[in-house]
């Protein structure tokens, strides 16, 4: 009975963050936006708020200068846009680039490399706009971006606005595939959140928050900057929200080995304050709650989950078919994976079975994240992952 317990908690939780959640979230997103509708809100497609755009580099000498171009073209008045380009300790030619945009570029240079979450802290001791809009050094942006960012910062409640960031993969490994299709289905998520005004955790790439409502991150060990910054205006009661007009877009990493790295890190980073975010499950605002458990804190245990279910399934195979079909499930999960990492080619199949191998694989870089987050960490530097667009 025991075993049979845990078996199917386990099966509910798991199925229940990968599928019952998105499969029900667009009706919670129906019933709010109904209400927020009723909140007669006028807005003004002129607010145009103080802006300060804020971008950590580090070695970004492929792509610094495109990125400056980029923000130099953007549709929004210059004396209202203040851009912020910290140069954290880079050993190639990124400061040098800046410098040549001097006029419009405010360059804050680190003698050594401190790390990404270091160098925001001083980025937004720099700025001087209502509204902060962080973003990465490889994300292009739309013309339009902060035009559409900004909007819904009328409403005095709002204090965390997501743009939609799409991911082009040109690297051809199964792994940027998965990581492009995964977020694609990610913004479909944030977009129904958004319309709640609970999105639980922004992208780094492309989101802005109230200058007035931004918390320091912590350096001791590394962090997830975008959640750990867009968590703590949820936690100050403030809404978020997600708007799909606002696009960026960025290359998924050149090799697999780069997104599963990338996975390891984040996986050790959300285990590292996971603490500080469990106030979001305070059952007095059950919405906040409900999608911060659902989307985020079941998935991150979802390889733990996955190992009960794996044990537990064998133990009672001999006590019901039922188990014996669900064990079998287990195994072509595997073989299906298996194969997604052998295998190159366009078209459905190759879609589920490159998608099947993401799933697997990524839940194996945060179990292994997740270990790590046990094991003392010095604070400081970050190594770059290359992606598909370096020059």
């Amino acid at each position: 009975m025991i075993l049979a317990l845990i078996f199917f908690s386990c099966l509910f939780l798991f199925l229940h963050t990968y599928l019952l959640f998105p499969l029900t979230l667009p009706m919670f997103a129906e019933f709010f936006e109904r209400r927020r509708r009723h909140t007669n809100l006028v807005t003004h497609e002129d607010y145009l708020p103080t802006v300060s755009l804020l971008i950590s580099a580090y070695n970004e000498e492929g792509v610094i200068e495109r990125k400056i171009q980029n923000c130099l073209d953007l549709d929004y008045p210059p004396e209202l846009l203040q851009i912020l380009i910290g140069n954290d300790g880079s050993q190639d030619r990124t400061a040098e680039i800046i410098k040549k945009y001097a006029e419009r570029v405010t360059l804050i240079d680190a003698e050594r490399n401190q790390g990404k979450a270091s160098m925001l802290n001083v980025l937004a001791k720099h700025a001087s706009g209502e509204v902060l809009l962080f973003c990465d050094a490889n994300t292009i942006f739309f013309p339009n971006v902060v035009r559409k960012i900004v909007q819904p910062f009328q409403e005095a409640r709002m204090g965390c606005v997501c743009g939609h960031l799409i991911l082009n993969d040109q690297s051809g490994s199964a792994l940027g595939e998965g990581e492009s299709a995964y977020w694609d289905l990610e913004s479909e998520i944030k977009k129904f959140e958004g319309l709640a005004g609970v999105v639980i955790g922004g992208n780094g790439a492309i989101y802005a928050i109230r200058k007035s409502l931004f918390t320091p991150l912590p350096i001791r060990r590394s962090v997830m900057d975008d959640f750990f910054v867009t968590v703590k205006v949820l936690q100050k009661g403030y809404q978020s929200t997600f708007i799909s007009s606002a696009i960026g877009t960025e290359q998924t990493s050149k090799a697999g080995s780069g997104e599963f790295k990338r996975k390891i890190r984040i996986g050790r980073a959300n285990f590292n304050y996971l603490f500080s975010y469990l106030p979001l499950l305070n059952p007095l605002r059950p919405l906040v709650a409900y999608f911060f458990l659902s989307h985020k804190l079941l998935r991150w245990v979802s390889p733990h989950l996955a190992i009960l279910l794996f044990v537990s399934n064998l133990f009672l195979l001999p006590h019901h078919p039922f188990f014996q079909a669900t064990f079998t499930c287990f195994i072509l999960l595997f073989v299906v994976g298996g194969f997604g990492a052998l295998v190159r080619g366009k078209g459905k199949v190759f879609s589920v079975l490159h998608s099947t191998y993401y799933f697997l694989t990524m839940n194996y870089a945060l179990l292994c994240g997740s270990l790590q987050a046990i094991l003392p960490e010095r604070g400081g530097g970050w190594v770059r992952i290359e992606r598909g667009g370096d020059e």
